[in-house]
């Protein structure tokens, strides 16, 4: 995990100050190394701060923070290919990286990491003769893992922004009248005076800026697809399920001793935990919730049931009121929703990294591939299940905007590298050959029932792999906490005009219960409840942000 960022000019000015700010603003993602790469130099130093912006000029210019994870303390970006003809900086993982550099010819490897694979495997391709896109294509389609990468083609002046088929990791651009910029967050660009609208690198594509600062859009990886059932029975199903999510697990905890867990006591965060710790030799599980709340009591329950580790974080109200402006500002939205999700997961992960931890696993999208929101059984009885994994795979594939986006920024904001077992191309591919009949019955409470028996078969009890969770705002308490604080400060119900009403309604629906809300009035209006609420959050940055960018 690291903090990419980049400037392109288009009158041929000095950028490599600008670019420094954005690393600066950054800084979290990558405290391990920094390093820029102009037209013609390339200079590194251990951290942003050291780094000497001052002795090189550039107006095409690249700039990388590193969190040291693969590769040891030897490994700060930008890298070069042998022959100078391609300048790369990753932010992500690749699993299969070692494969891939036994596959590759002789190159002089500077270090052990598994982002200088991808620059030799492009410095290959091209040498083959395919061109620029082609040989992005090319490259992304055999690796396994997840990136936002920057590419500069020194031969044509071409850069490439790169990202992978989920959206994983975040990459965003914008233009002024004297720049095209990118960075890793919205914060970066917003520091070197790009504002709205920033738009987003969309999973699966790349966006080419010309050495003019042109910009065109390709797609170059495609998105996971709809399959016919090859899994039937829930025996077979469960069978492919356990390789394929083992295999993931066993891929996320290689060669690392030491590992978290956001833990919330559902099933999906249980079971990573569980699996986790037959491959790790130490386990640790962060919660978060208001003091007394249903979450962090069930959790204690779960671990103390389990035997794991669980280090909890009660927050009171004025908690609460303190770190809203600070949960904004790190997931770049003021969302009501967001907000209230994002906050014990953010104070999970402080905790986590208080302590020194490094990496952490999410059980973040089992509910988009097994069918586990409570929503999904109606669709199934009113549309059918073939329309309800067409809505399915449109809820993983919106999770960019829905979840991956704001815990990226949540671990980066504490130097934190995020792993994502669910999103691991074998589970996906599997998932998707499930009879969806197994997973999701009429008038069904549970949902992923597939999920559910893989936990039983590896040895959780059943009373906890059917467990019916509530949704993170609620079972933390932390919704009911913001409504309390937003009513203290003379937010409520009175407070809300039909004008403001009408700004809500109009913004785009990102959630799956949002989108597939017209189906049950009780969801329809889930998306725009509390509008007191979003009111006082939007009092806290001026203007409304929720979640209308592109």
């Amino acid at each position: 995990m690291c903090g990419i960022g980049g400037i392109i000019s288009k009158s041929g000015e000095n950028v490599v100050p600008l670019v420094g700010m954005m690393l600066s603003r950054m800084a979290k993602r990558g405290p391990d190394g920094a390093g820029i790469a102009t037209e013609n130099s390339l200079v590194r130093s251990p951290s942003v701060q050291s780094l000497d912006f001052d002795s090189v000029k550039g107006s095409r210019v690249l700039g990388h923070a590193r969190l040291a994870i693969v590769g040891g303390t030897c490994g700060s970006q930008p890298f070069c290919s042998c022959d100078g003809r391609v300048t790369l900086e990753h932010n992500g993982e690749i699993y299969n990286y070692k494969k891939l550099k036994a596959e590759l010819g002789s190159h002089n490897f500077s270090t052990l990491t598994d982002s200088e694979v991808i620059v030799h495997m492009l410095e290959e391709r091209l040498k083959a003769g395919a061109g620029f896109v082609d040989a992005i294509k090319d490259v992304v389609s055999e690796l396994d893992g997840i990136y936002a990468l920057a590419i500069r083609d020194e031969k044509t002046g071409m850069i490439a922004l790169v990202r992978d088929r989920l959206g994983v990791r975040p990459l965003y651009y914008g233009e002024n009248d004297r720049f095209v910029a990118f960075a890793s967050e919205r914060k970066g660009l917003w520091q070197v005076g790009i504002r709205e609208p920033t738009m987003r690198v969309l999973p699966g594509h790349a966006i080419l800026i010309t050495p003019e600062g042109r910009l065109s859009k390709v797609q170059v990886a495609d998105a996971p697809a709809l399959k016919k059932p090859a899994y039937r029975t829930m025996k077979s199903a469960v069978a492919a399920y356990e390789k394929a999510f083992l295999a993931s697990m066993q891929k996320r905890t290689e060669d690392v001793d030491r590992i978290g867990i956001i833990f919330s006591g559902g099933i999906d965060s249980v079971l990573v935990a569980h699996a986790a710790r037959k491959m790790v030799p130490e386990v640790v599980c962060y919660t978060a919730g208001m003091e007394g709340s249903h979450d962090a009591e069930y959790a204690r329950t779960i671990a103390d049931e389990l035997g794991l580790e669980l280090h909890v974080k009660e927050l009171t109200q004025d908690d609460v009121e303190r770190l809203i402006p600070e949960i904004i500002d790190v997931i770049e939205d003021n969302n009501a929703g967001q907000v209230e999700v994002a906050l014990p997961v953010y104070c999970a992960v402080q905790l986590a990294s208080r302590q020194g931890m490094r990496i952490m696993l999410t059980g973040q999208a089992a509910d988009e591939l097994f069918g586990g929101y409570s929503w999904y059984a109606n669709v199934a009885e009113k549309q059918g299940y073939r329309k309800l994994r067409e809505h399915m795979r449109e809820d993983l594939m919106l999770l960019y905007k829905e979840t991956l986006e704001r815990e990226d920024k949540i671990t980066m904001a504490h130097s934190v590298e995020m792993r994502e077992p669910f999103l691991d191309p074998g589970v996906i591919e599997t998932s998707m050959e499930v009879d969806m009949r197994l997973n999701v019955r009429r008038n069904d409470r549970f949902g992923k029932r597939v999920h559910r028996r893989l936990a039983q078969k590896l040895g959780i009890p059943k009373d906890i792999a059917f467990r019916v969770k509530e949704a993170a705002q609620h079972g933390s308490g932390v919704h009911s906490a913001i409504d309390a604080i937003a009513r203290k400060r003379g937010f409520d119900e009175s407070a809300v005009t039909s004008g403001y009403l009408k700004i809500l309604e109009s913004q785009e629906r990102v959630g799956s219960s949002q989108r597939y809300g017209y189906l049950f009035e009780k969801e329809q209006k889930m998306w725009i409840a509390e509008p007191h609420v979003q009111m006082y959050l939007d009092s806290l940055v001026n203007a409304p942000v929720l979640a209308k960018k592109t």
